[in-house]
């Protein structure tokens, strides 16, 4: 084997390792990236639960539960209507 053929071998290592190590770092980096928007997203999942939660400690009802069977009950139990025996 000549110089020059060992000469273009190792060339042609070192550009083929230095792109790969160039990959590898990218994908290194869109991961990091990943991670940080899915923990930002889960930490504001986790304000809104514990928003509600207060919310549902502090007794208050939406919508929802009033237009429910149980929601028209308490609101007619509320307003003095009993229940036909």
């Amino acid at each position: 084997m000549t110089q020059e053929k060992l000469r273009k071998i190792i060339v042609a290592c070192v550009v083929a390792t230095t792109l790969l190590l160039v990959l590898l770092l990218g994908v290194l980096v869109y991961q990091w990236i990943k991670i940080g928007v899915l923990n930002s997203r889960i930490d504001q999942i986790e304000q809104e639960n514990a928003k509600l939660e207060e919310t549902i400690a502090a007794g208050t009802k939406d919508a929802e539960y009033y237009e429910s069977v149980m929601g028209k009950e308490w609101l007619a139990f509320q307003n003095g209507f009993v229940r036909p025996d």
